[in-house]
């Protein structure tokens, strides 16, 4: 599953839609539980379908203030996968005034900043210019000097800029995760309002947010267009901009990220189409049909077993179709189950795609 994430840089108070300028992809792999986040540079000469060639980061524009089908993210969905060959099943995108009050709600961050950082060039809400400078060392940052930190570009490079993208990211998760909101994720994205958008469905998105407790930090693989992919170039209207080595990227990113598209034969079923039986000890009566509830409200095609049955074991077991494989891990995930699974015989549980077993000491996430 590959998901586009965009950072905007709409000004407050213009009408004129904004630019992408954090441009990340997330190829996440639920059943391996690993996940490549792969930083594409805003200032990237590329093909604009419709548009000619133009910085990646104009697609967005392009979409939204022509409202071509899909709007911004549709455009650099299209885009993308023109030029790479990647294929992108969803996207979120957030402008920086939401990216600043989800650091402030946190509490801040904390960050290893590598080496000082100092931009005498640094845009302001005014479309003037302002002096930042972050010391090197252990650094807490609230909303606006994270915001800061990963926008700063003319006293060091996009790439680095890239990079740092990348570490507050994990920051943010690192961070969420310990004060257990990662989990209140869907409640949380609606007061947001428009700064924030996505196309991922609802269950998917509380899937997501449980998978990513689940993803430990060695398995998440951080990857940047960098130099040795791009050539400094200057475009015709005198921009320094970048050129894709296209060859060098397409390899990287089949090798990296799951590039190709998916067929309807091969497609995994919905969520919804997945019929789920839960069933719980017979000492917990009523557990079942909560988690059966739960899994309906998320959207999920879930029914309780009617009467309990005698269960051994303290952990959850979730079985499921081999073609179910990637939603039930999604469901533990959601669940907090752990990665107990197993292969359901179709003879034995007829009419059924996924069975969750609820174990002795299973507890109902909030």
């Amino acid at each position: 599953m590959n998901i586009l994430i965009m950072g905007l840089d709409q000004r407050p108070g213009s009408a004129l839609p904004g630019r992408a300028d954090v441009i990340m992809i997330a190829s996440v792999d639920p059943v391996e539980r690993r996940v490549v986040l792969l930083s594409i540079p805003r200032d990237l000469w590329v093909e604009v379908p419709g548009h000619g060639e133009n910085r990646i980061n104009s697609a967005y524009f392009y979409g939204e203030f022509e409202g071509t089908q899909g709007g911004g993210p549709g455009l650099v969905k299209r885009t993308l996968e023109h030029n790479f060959g990647v294929t992108i099943d969803y996207y979120g995108t957030l402008d920086f005034e939401c990216f600043k009050r989800i650091v402030d709600v946190l509490g801040g961050i904390t960050i290893d900043v590598p080496e000082s950082i100092r931009d005498d060039r640094y845009p302001d809400d005014t479309y003037g210019y302002m002096r930042i400078y972050i010391p090197a060392g252990r650094q807490h940052m609230n909303g606006e000097t994270a915001l800061q930190y990963v926008r700063a570009r003319h006293e060091t490079s996009d790439f680095s800029r890239m990079r740092r993208q990348q570490q507050v990211l994990l920051a943010v998760r690192e961070k969420a995760l310990r004060l257990d909101i990662i989990f209140s994720l869907p409640e949380l994205l609606p007061l947001l309002g428009k700064a924030f958008s996505t196309d991922l469905p609802p269950q998917d998105v509380m899937a997501l947010a449980n998978l990513a407790a689940h993803i430990e930090l060695q398995d998440t693989q951080l990857r940047v267009v960098d130099e040795s992919l791009t050539i400094p170039y200057v475009a015709p209207d005198g921009a320094q901009v970048l050129l894709p080595r296209l060859d060098r990227i397409r390899a990287m990113i089949s090798h990296l990220l799951d590039s190709s598209p998916v067929s309807e034969e091969s497609r995994l079923p919905e969520v919804a189409d997945a019929r789920i039986l839960v069933r719980a000890d017979v000492s917990r009566p009523g557990l079942a049909q909560e988690v059966a509830d739960l899994l309906q409200r998320r959207g999920y095609n879930a029914w309780a077993q009617g009467d309990g049955i005698q269960i051994e074991s303290e952990g959850t077991f979730i079985a499921s179709r081999r073609e179910m494989a990637e939603t039930a891990v999604l469901l533990s995930a959601l669940l907090r189950a752990g990665p107990e699974f197993a292969i359901l015989d179709p003879e034995v549980e007829e009419g059924r795609d996924i069975v969750v077993t609820l174990g002795r000491s299973f507890v109902m996430p909030r």
